[in-house]
């Protein structure tokens, strides 16, 4: 019985794993192409430019807002409209807000 019990909570445990968001997997996959972080960046890094400090910048809501429609906080913001699930945006929110560091 005891064996049951450790084996489901196991296969809980694991599944619950997989179902979670990772912020930084996230900003690889859908942000880094235009963006850098500590000078490593994709193919037109310069174009959205560095997110180094982005995270002493703003705090969580003005983030998710901007994120979800660049154009609401930024008229003339270069970034465009994205789709991500609301866990990828928690996820990328999260990450992003932990970037304190000297960038510009």
């Amino acid at each position: 019985m005891l064996t049951r019990i450790v084996a489901a909570l196991a296969l809980l445990v694991c599944a619950t794993a997989a179902w979670a968001v990772d912020g930084q997997q996230v900003y690889d996959q859908k942000c880094k192409a235009c963006h850098s972080i500590g000078g490593v960046g994709g193919p037109m890094a310069k174009l959205g430019g560095p997110l180094d400090n982005v995270g002493a910048q703003h705090d969580q809501a003005w983030l998710e807002a901007y994120f979800k429609d660049p154009k609401s906080k930024i008229p003339d913001s270069k970034m465009p409209k994205m789709t991500l699930s609301d866990d990828e945006w928690k996820a990328v929110t999260a990450y992003v807000l932990t970037l304190k560091g000297s960038g510009k």
